[in-house]
């Protein structure tokens, strides 16, 4: 079986300077890490995410308008290349595949990781998971919903909730979720990350390598 790491996020950790550095640097840090790199519609890997949320549930890409809409044929069929492209990733080779999709951080309920799940074996699949320190997170997500226009909610279920008691800084639920699931599970400290490298680049290099940083590209 195909060794998988996953990569979910949290949001505001990095998360696209570490997809980028990847993502252009494939070759040589397969050739180097033996790892590849998940390929997805988008860098982020984002419908991925909203493939596996529930229907009455959604990420901001989707309340974006980047997918069809649900429920309806366009929707299913899509649905489906999503799946079948993660599936036909992950089978074919038996080199390990990185797979970073920071949105899968919004997934919670047991139907959620179920679907997630039926995609990457909890058998042969980690995940790594970045916590920041909830005051800076709140701030931080503050900023990119303005930049992407999205207005404040005061629905206490939204990804555009919030206030301090936000579920989105909720980490002991988030991490529960997955671990009842997936056993095998790396956390990292973002803000512990940010001050020894000033990157977090090098610490979720760490997850799929031994190699000193300074080796890889």
């Amino acid at each position: 079986m195909t060794r998988v790491v996953l990569h979910i996020g949290t949001l505001k950790t990095g998360t696209t300077s570490f997809q980028r550095w990847f993502s252009d640097n494939e070759s040589a840090i397969t050739s180097l890490t033996g790892f590849r790199w998940f390929r997805g519609d988008f860098p982020d890997a984002r419908e991925i995410a909203a493939a596996c949320i529930d229907e009455d549930r959604q990420t901001p890409a989707m309340a974006l308008g980047f997918f069809p809409t649900r429920p309806g044929a366009e929707w299913d069929t899509w649905r489906r290349g999503v799946l079948d492209n993660v599936r036909s990733q992950i089978t074919a080779s038996q080199q390990p595949l990185y797979v970073s999709c920071e949105a899968l951080c919004l997934l919670r309920t047991p139907t959620e990781i179920a679907r997630l799940a039926g995609l990457f074996d909890p058998a042969t699949t980690k995940i790594v998971l970045t916590l920041r320190n909830p005051r800076g997170f709140l701030d931080s997500w503050k900023q990119h919903l303005e930049h992407d226009f999205f207005r404040r909610s005061n629905d206490p279920t939204s990804f555009a909730y919030v206030r301090d008691d936000s579920w989105l800084v909720d980490y002991a639920t988030l991490e529960a979720a997955y671990r009842d699931v997936f056993v095998d599970m790396e956390v990292i400290d973002y803000d512990a990350a940010m001050a020894r490298d000033g990157s977090i680049i090098p610490a979720l290099a760490a997850t799929f390598t031994d190699r000193p940083i300074d080796e890889l590209p």
